[in-house]
This record gives C-alpha cells, sequence and structure tokens, in this order.
C-alpha cells in the first residue's frame, strides 16, 4: 500500500511538473513560435516575390523569374496563395492562377516554352503531370521546384515548392490543389527520397 501511494504521489508530481513547463512555455516563449503565414491577398505579390530585394523573400536564393515580375492589367487572377513557415529553415509554397486574353497568353505561353527548363523527374518520385500541360520547370534535387502550367487553352498556373534538408514541415495538399502539384510529388519528412539520399551523403562520408 505504502508504495502505490508512493509511486502514485511520483507520477501526480511528474504530470504537475509537465504541466508547469507547457504553460511557462507557451506563456513566456508562444510570442518566438513561428506562425504558418498565409497571404492571398494579391496587391502584395511583389512583395512576396524574391526579387522584391526583402531578405524575409528571399527563398534560398533560388530563381524565380518563371513566375510574372508583376501583376499587370491584361491578367484576370482567378487564384492566388503564399504560404510562408520557418521552424527551423524557411519554406514556401504558393501558386498564382492567371486567365489571358489570346494574344497575351500566346506570348506568356512562348516565354514560358522558351526558358531553360533544368531536369525534375524522379526527384521526390516526380513522374510528370497529368492533369495540365508543363510549360517551364525550374527544379533541384535538394530543395526546390518553381514551375508553369497551362489548360491550353487561356489559364496558366504558376507554382512553387521551396524547401530545405529533403523534406517540407508544410503538408502541401493541405494549401494547395492536388491537380497543381506534380505526379507523386513526395516531400514528407519520411519520403523515400530523402532516405535514399542521407544514405548517400551517409555512405560518401564513410568514405
Amino acid at each position: 500500500m505504502k508504495k502505490w501511494i508512493k509511486n502514485t504521489l511520483i507520477w501526480i508530481c511528474v504530470i504537475i511538473w509537465l504541466l508547469c513547463y507547457i504553460f511557462c512555455y507557451y506563456v513566456f516563449f508562444s510570442e518566438y513560435i513561428e506562425k504558418i503565414e498565409i497571404y492571398e491577398d494579391i496587391s502584395h505579390y511583389e512583395e512576396h516575390m524574391s526579387f522584391s530585394g526583402n531578405n524575409k523573400w528571399r527563398k534560398w536564393d533560388m530563381d524565380e523569374n518563371i513566375r510574372p515580375r508583376e501583376i499587370t492589367e491584361n491578367m484576370n487572377i482567378l487564384d492566388y496563395k503564399m504560404v510562408r513557415y520557418d521552424p527551423r529553415d524557411v519554406q514556401y509554397l504558393g501558386y498564382l492562377v492567371v486567365e489571358y486574353y489570346y494574344e497575351d497568353y500566346e506570348k506568356e505561353v512562348e516565354r514560358l516554352k522558351n526558358y531553360n527548363s533544368t531536369e525534375y523527374l524522379w526527384y521526390y518520385w516526380v513522374t510528370g503531370m497529368i492533369w495540365y500541360e508543363l510549360l517551364a520547370i525550374y527544379a533541384d534535387k535538394y530543395n526546390w521546384f518553381v514551375y508553369a502550367l497551362t489548360d491550353w487553352k487561356s489559364k496558366i498556373i504558376y507554382v512553387e515548392l521551396i524547401f530545405c534538408n529533403y523534406f517540407m514541415d508544410l503538408k502541401n495538399k493541405e494549401y494547395i490543389p492536388r491537380e497543381y502539384l506534380l505526379d507523386w510529388f513526395d516531400a514528407s519528412i519520411d519520403n523515400p527520397y530523402r532516405m535514399e539520399m542521407m544514405k548517400e551523403i551517409s555512405d560518401k562520408n564513410l568514405f
């Protein structure tokens, strides 16, 4: 009986200590906890681009020129979202859907097709794109995909997924329509591509 009482008191003390720790953490440190930032106001589009000059949006110094540099009157904006999260290493997720008039659409398609696209197949298990035509892509086997899609009519979708260390904390399917993602793209923390790359790095370090 004494042993049972002793163990019960120990557990009560541990639970109280944990509750106090959690309370103090959120009271004194909650202001330092990075929150997921979601922006949907197109008027701030240029501020969210890496070429804005704002260090907050440098995006690992990657090339963002697949996306339009500015929003103009000949662009009918159908949808826009930019998500920023900085738990340890900053990451971004965003898309812009634009409907162009005929001549402007043709010009933009030509610009994108002339872009010097990079290799991307099998990075993070990507196999291609079914829902739309892929016009241009800037992919890195380590930490990003920036690309443009079209519906073959008048609409162009600009997408970017930027992360670090072979995985993304953000659950991309919660913030971006599934059909805008490249087929089989997987940047979850336990994605097979990351496991493969980490093993490759480990093997190189051993030798």
